[in-house]
């Protein structure tokens, strides 16, 4: 854990990262922008006032878009920008586009986050709640491999159990044909640990997911995700409800490829 912390603590001197929060948005389906106003231009991630207004314009002196990549022409929309609200686009159709949360048949809250746009070598700091927002959006938009090593992972049966839909939307990634690798605490001297955490590994096993225990004579404290190789949240968050719900808690995303890979490689090295 040692090595990790001078590896984190390094890459953030050396690249002389700047560190915010982002809240990410609760958003559904997709936005016709041939048809969209103002108003609902302005829910997408990143666009305002004077981005909606130019997608409008550029609308009404070229005519309806006929792809979505020809937003980038309308000079207010850069290559970031586009990348982030591409995936709530359509330029035909009623749209489906919602904005907020809504009620699954389960009486649970399901929400599709849209995922923030960060930068290569961008921190961003995820104060409490603000972590399993972000971090299912990661993972819900994860194309490659996810990577995890967590202390604790302990569902209940409640649907409104956050640990137990993180694992859900793992088993949904395992369907989309992600990879997900998950590596577990096996305590020499707490039996509780061991209970939650083998339940939990039972249900992502029974999915498809690797998971792996580590030695009970060396304890494993690490909360780490990293996803596609890319992004890494690190932090003081377990994958417990009162954590991703009550505790005050602070972790951190960084977009860096080689620390990503540095973090999996340590991961790796765990037995």
């Amino acid at each position: 854990m040692k090595q990790l912390k001078i590896i984190l603590l390094a890459s953030l001197l050396c690249l002389g990262l700047t560190v915010r929060p982002i809240p990410a948005l609760a958003l559904e389906g997709q936005l016709n922008i041939n048809t969209a106003n103002a108003s609902q231009l302005q829910k997408l991630p990143f666009i305002g006032k004077n981005r909606a207004a130019a997608i409008i314009r550029y609308r009404r002196d070229h005519g309806p878009f006929k792809s979505l990549r020809e937003l980038q022409r309308t000079k207010a929309i850069g290559a970031s920008t586009f990348e982030a609200v591409k995936p709530y686009l359509t330029i035909s159709g009623a749209g489906s586009f919602k904005f907020g949360a809504k009620t699954s048949p389960a009486g649970s809250q399901l929400r599709v986050m849209a995922r923030i746009n960060t930068y290569p070598g961008q921190v961003v700091m995820l104060a409490d709640q603000a972590y399993y927002d972000t971090l299912r959006a990661f993972i819900n938009h994860a194309h490659r491999e996810i990577d995890i090593s967590m202390f604790l992972f302990k569902i209940t049966k409640s649907p409104r159990n956050r640990a137990a839909i993180i694992l859900n939307d793992l088993i949904k990634a395992r369907k989309r044909q992600v990879t997900v690798k998950v590596l577990l605490e096996k305590s020499g001297y707490d039996k509780d640990i061991n209970i939650d955490n083998q339940r939990t590994a039972r249900r992502l096993r029974r999915n498809g997911i690797e998971v792996r225990f580590d030695t009970p004579h060396i304890t494993t404290h690490t909360k780490i995700v990293v996803i596609d190789h890319r992004f890494s949240f690190v932090g003081s968050h377990n994958f417990t409800h009162s954590a991703l719900a009550r505790n005050h808690e602070l972790s951190i995303l960084i977009d860096n490829r080689q620390l990503a890979g540095q973090i999996i490689n340590y991961i790796k090295s765990i037995h």
